[in-house]
C-alpha cells in the first residue's frame, strides 16, 4: 500500500478570547517544482500536498500519517491538513479513511526522536511504498523521520521508497511585495513573498546506501566513485 508520512508544521497561531484565529504564520505558498515536474501543484500550506496530488491515483487505498508535535498550534495545524487533503480527495478520487495522526512529545532531545522513530515504524508493513515529507520539524525531527523510512526500506519485505520531499522557502532571495486576502479576516493585506521550492529527494536514499557499501569497502575518499555514479 502506498504510504505518505509527514510532521505537522509548528508555525505560531493566534487566537482571540471567542477561540477565532487572529494570526496564522503558516502561509499558503505556491511551490516551483524541482527534479520532478509531477510535484507541481497549486497553493498549499503543506507540501505533502504535491506528493498526494502526484502520486495518489484515482481509486486507489491509501494511509496518511501525520506525526504531531504534542503542541496546541500543531492540533490547529493538523485540522487544517484534514481539511485540504478532504479537498484534493474530492477532486483527485483516491480513497482514505481518515488522515491518521498520533502524539509526540516536542523537544530537540534524542528521547524525542527515538520516540518519533518508534510511533513512525507502527505504521509501516511489507510491501509498503512509501512517501514523505521531510519539512517541517525542528532540525532533528526530519532526521528522525528520514532514519523510520530508511529502516522500513531496508527490513521489511518489498518496501519501496516512492518519493521524498522538502519544501524550501529561500529566505535568501529579495522578497517580492504581494497584496493577498487573509484567509482568517477575508481582508487584503501585503505580504514579502519569498521563492518557495519542493524539491524530489528521493536520490539522497539511493546516495545513502551506496555511501553505506563504500564506507563497508574502506574506501576513505568516495569521490571519484560518487562522481562515476553521478555521470551515469
Amino acid at each position: 500500500m502506498k504510504k505518505f508520512f509527514m510532521i505537522v508544521p509548528q508555525q505560531p497561531v493566534k487566537i482571540n478570547a471567542e477561540g477565532k484565529i487572529i494570526r496564522d504564520d503558516l502561509r499558503y505558498s505556491k511551490y516551483e517544482a524541482v527534479g520532478n515536474s509531477k510535484l507541481d501543484y497549486k497553493e498549499t500550506r503543506f507540501p505533502i500536498l504535491t506528493l498526494l496530488n502526484a502520486y495518489a491515483d484515482q481509486g486507489e487505498k491509501i494511509r496518511i500519517v501525520a506525526a504531531v508535535p504534542d503542541t496546541p498550534q500543531c492540533y490547529i495545524h493538523l485540522e487544517q491538513l484534514k481539511e485540504e487533503v478532504a479537498e484534493l480527495q474530492q477532486e483527485k478520487g483516491f480513497l482514505c479513511d481518515e488522515v491518521e495522526s498520533f502524539p509526540f512529545t516536542y523537544s530537540g532531545d534524542v528521547n524525542a526522536q527515538i520516540e518519533l522513530f518508534q510511533k513512525l515504524l507502527n505504521y509501516m508493513e511489507d510491501n509498503d511504498t512509501l512517501y514523505a515529507c521531510l519539512t517541517y520539524g525542528n532540525k532533528p525531527m526530519p532526521i528522525a523521520e528520514l532514519m523510520a523510512l530508511q529502516y522500513g526500506y531496508r527490513v521489511m519485505n518489498n518496501v519501496s521508497i516512492g518519493c521524498l520531499v522538502y519544501g524550501e522557502v529561500d529566505h535568501s532571495a529579495t522578497p517580492t511585495p504581494k497584496t493577498v486576502t487573509d484567509r482568517v479576516t477575508g481582508k487584503p493585506k501585503v505580504i514579502d513573498e519569498y521563492p518557495m521550492r519542493v524539491f524530489d529527494i528521493t536520490a539522497l536514499i539511493q546516495l545513502d546506501e551506496i555511501v553505506r557499501l563504500l564506507a563497508d569497502q574502506k574506501i576513505k575518499n568516495p569521490k571519484e566513485v560518487l562522481d562515476r555514479i553521478l555521470e551515469l
